[in-house]
C-alpha cells in the first residue's frame, strides 16, 4: 500500500512508501499500525475488536500511539471517532500538528483494505510490540552480565525475575488500563533483581494499604520471610487491635465501634504461607509486649461459644472485687474450617457468640446462666485453604451474618528464600521498641476522630462505593458490613501511627484494605455480581478451563442476545480478578477467548 508521504517538518511520522523504504530497526509492521487506527476510525466496532487485543503502547511510532489514546478518549465519552472529530480533539489538546496535521489522518482511513480485518491488524501489531519487549529484555540481561564487576548470583536472579515477568505475562492485553481493586503495580510484589518471586495467580493488594507504621514494619520484614506482605499486614492491624483494647473507638452512628479486626487469611496449604504471616508479626509484637503473648490472651481453638467466653467470664467468686479485668484476646484458629463446620451444627451458640463479639457487646451463655463476660475485645484471625473455604461459605451462613464480619484475604508465597532464617534480632528489637510505645499509648486513647480530608474522602467517594449494594449476590452480602469496617480499620491505622486522629491516607489505606478484601472474595468465590447472566457467563468460563470460551461459544450460550449486550457481559466479567483475555490456538489465525486465570 502507498500514502502520500507526512510533512518533512514531522519527524515522528514516517513516510509510508512500502517495504523497500522501512529502515532497519527492532520489529515493527507500521502499514499494520496505520490499518488498525484507520479502522478505528471507519467502524465503531473495530474500537472494541482492536482493544481486545493490543494496547495503544504497543505501536512503534509514538504519533501512532497518541492517536491511537485520542480515539480511545473521543469513544469513552460516547462522541464520534472519525477524521475531523478526532483532528478537532487534537488540536484541542495541541499534538494535532506533532502526529502528522488533519492530513495524515485521513490518510489513515484511505490506507485500510477493509475495516472488518482491524483485531487481525492488531494481533500483528502485538506481536511485533512483544517481541520487541524480549530483545529489550535480552539486551538489559546481556549489558548486565558483560559488566566486569557483575555478581553472577544477583544477574541469574535478575534473569528468573525476567523471565518470571515474561512468562506471567498475559497473552493479550484488556484494553487501556483502569484502576481496579487490585491496583497499580506494588513494589512490595514488582520483579526485581536478587528477588525470586513465584507466580501470583490471585489479585494483588493496591500499595496504599501499606501506609504508616503499620506499612513500614511491613517492608522491614517482607525481605526475611515468604509470607504475603498483606497477609503480615491484617495480622498486624488484628494483633495491635486486640492489644490496644477497648477503650479507643470510633461512633459509626449510634452505635460504638471499637478496634477489633476480624480476618481470614486463605491461602493453599503449601504455598498459601498463612502460618509465617502470623509468625512473622507475632515475633515482632512479642517482643514488644511479651505477657500479652501467653494462653490468657492468644487461646487457640474455637470449639463453642461457651469456650470462647469461658475464656473472658466474669469472676463470680465472693472474693472478687470486680469482673476480670483485663478481657481483650487475640484468637488465631489455624483450622479455621474445622470452626466453620462446628458453627454449622444444629443448636450450636458459637456463631451467635461470634457475632455479639465482633460488636463488643457483653457475652453470655442460654445453656449456663452463670457464664457471663462483660465488656470482652476479642480479635480473631483464621486460616483457611481456598478449597475449604469454598466447601464451608454457604448462602445460609453469609445470611446469618457472622462471617461477613471477617476480612476475606487471599494470600500466596511472595518470595523464595530456601536458606532464611527469618529477620535478625537486631531487626526486631528495634521494630519491637517502636511497637511497644505505640501500644501503650494507643491504649490510653479513647473518642478517635476524623480529620476533616478524611472525612470528606469517606463521606463523598468511600461510603458511597462501600454501601452499594446494587451487584446483590453472594460477594454484596459478604462485604455488608464493609462501609463501617473501613472506619475500624482506618481507626488502628492511625492509633499505630501514634494519633488519635485518622488522616485521610489512613482512610485511603483502610478502603483499598477493603478493596481488597472484595477482591479476594470475588477471586476464591467466583459468584461475581448479582447480575444472573454475567454468573452465567463466570461459570461457562470456569467450567471451559484452560480452553478458555470463545466468542461464538459466547454467542451461542446466550441465544437471542445482541452483540452489545453480549459485549457488556463480556466487559463486566472481565472486571472481576481472574479473568482474562488471552488466545487459543488453531489450525489458522488463534482464537481470542475468555479464560479463568486464577
Amino acid at each position: 500500500m502507498t500514502a502520500d508521504p507526512a510533512p518533512p517538518q514531522y519527524g515522528n511520522v514516517l513516510p509510508i512508501h512500502g517495504p523497500a523504504a522501512r529502515p532497519a530497526g527492532p520489529p515493527q509492521d507500521l502499514d499494520a499500525e496505520q490499518c488498525v487506527l484507520g479502522a478505528m476510525l471507519l467502524d465503531p466496532a473495530a474500537i472494541e475488536d482492536v482493544a481486545a487485543v493490543m494496547d495503544p503502547a504497543d505501536h512503534y511510532r509514538p504519533a501512532h500511539e497518541t492517536i491511537h489514546r485520542a480515539i480511545h478518549e473521543l469513544h469513552d465519552t460516547g462522541q464520534p471517532a472519525d477524521p475531523i472529530t478526532l483532528a478537532h480533539h487534537l488540536d484541542r489538546r495541541g499534538d494535532l500538528a506533532r502526529v502528522g496535521g488533519a492530513s495524515y489522518l485521513h490518510t489513515l482511513v484511505q490506507a485500510v483494505p477493509t475495516a472488518a480485518h482491524a483485531e487481525y491488524y492488531a494481533e500483528i501489531v502485538r506481536d511485533k510490540a512483544e517481541r520487541r519487549r524480549l530483545i529489550e529484555t535480552g539486551t538489559r540481561l546481556v549489558q548486565a552480565a558483560s559488566a566486569p564487576d557483575a555478581d553472577a548470583e544477583e544477574i541469574r536472579a535478575a534473569v528468573l525475575a525476567q523471565v518470571t515477568e515474561l512468562t506471567a505475562r498475559d497473552a493479550l492485553s484488556d484494553g487501556p488500563a483502569e484502576e481496579t481493586p487490585t491496583g497499580p503495580p506494588n513494589p512490595l510484589y514488582d520483579p526485581a533483581p536478587g528477588l525470586r518471586r513465584p507466580h501470583r495467580p490471585g489479585p494483588t493488594p493496591h500499595p496504599d494499604v501499606f501506609c504508616g507504621w503499620v506499612g513500614e514494619t511491613v517492608r522491614e520484614l517482607d525481605p526475611t520471610s515468604e509470607a504475603d506482605p498483606v497477609a503480615v499486614l491484617v495480622n498486624l492491624l488484628s494483633a495491635a487491635g486486640a492489644i490496644i483494647g477497648r477503650r479507643p473507638h470510633v461512633m459509626v452512628g449510634n452505635d460504638r465501634h471499637p478496634t477489633l479486626i476480624w480476618a481470614l487469611t486463605i491461602g493453599p496449604t503449601s504455598t498459601g504461607r498463612k502460618g509465617s504471616a502470623t509468625s512473622t508479626a507475632r515475633r515482632v509484637l512479642a517482643e514488644a509486649l511479651p505477657d500479652f503473648f501467653g494462653p490468657e490472651h492468644t487461646p487457640r481453638g474455637l470449639n463453642s461459644g461457651e469456650g470462647l467466653i469461658e475464656y473472658v467470664k466474669d469472676d463470680d467468686s465472693d472474693t472478687a472485687s470486680h469482673a476480670n479485668i483485663d478481657k481483650r484476646l487475640w484468637v488465631v484458629e489455624s483450622e479455621y474450617a474445622v470452626t466453620m463446620s462446628r458453627g454449622r451444627r444444629e443448636g450450636s451458640s458459637l456463631p451467635g457468640v461470634l457475632r455479639q463479639a465482633w460488636d463488643g457487646d457483653s457475652l453470655g451463655s442460654m445453656i449456663r446462666d452463670s457464664l457471663k463476660a462483660t465488656d470482652p475485645h476479642i480479635a480473631i484471625l483464621g486460616h483457611i485453604t481456598p478449597e475449604e473455604f469454598r466447601a464451608k461459605m454457604q448462602d445460609s451462613e453469609m445470611a446469618g451474618g457472622t462471617y461477613n464480619r471477617f476480612l476475606p484475604i487471599f494470600c500466596q508465597r511472595n518470595l523464595i528464600l530456601p536458606g532464611s532464617r527469618g529477620a535478625s534480632p537486631e531487626l526486631v528489637a528495634n521494630l519491637a521498641a517502636g511497637w511497644r510505645t505505640v501500644l501503650e499509648d494507643a491504649s490510653r486513647v479513647e473518642h478517635v476522630r476524623f480529620s476533616p480530608e478524611a472525612w470528606a474522602l469517606y463521606c463523598d467517594a468511600v461510603y458511597p462505593a462501600l454501601s452499594d449494594d446494587s451487584a446483590g449476590g453472594v460477594i454484596a452480602q459478604f462485604t455488608a458490613r464493609a462501609a463501617p469496617y473501613v472506619q475500624r480499620v482506618a481507626m488502628v491505622y492511625a492509633l499505630c501511627d501514634h494519633t488519635d486522629t485518622i488522616a485521610e491516607h489512613h482512610m485511603r489505606a483502610a478502603w483499598r484494605l477493603l478493596d481488597y478484601a472484595r477482591a479476594s472474595a470475588v477471586h476464591l468465590l467466583g459468584n461475581v455480581t448479582g447480575d444472573p447472566k454475567v454468573n452465567k457467563l463466570a461459570d461457562a468460563v470456569r467450567a471451559a478451563g484452560a480452553d478458555g470460551l470463545s466468542a461464538d461459544q459466547i454467542r451461542r450460550l446466550f441465544k437471542n442476545t445482541s452483540r452489545a449486550e453480549r459485549d457488556r457481559l463480556t466487559a463486566e466479567l472481565l472486571d472481576q480478578p481472574g479473568y482474562v483475555r488471552t488466545q487459543r490456538p488453531t489450525k489458522g489465525r488463534p482464537t481470542t477467548v475468555i479464560s479463568y486465570a486464577g
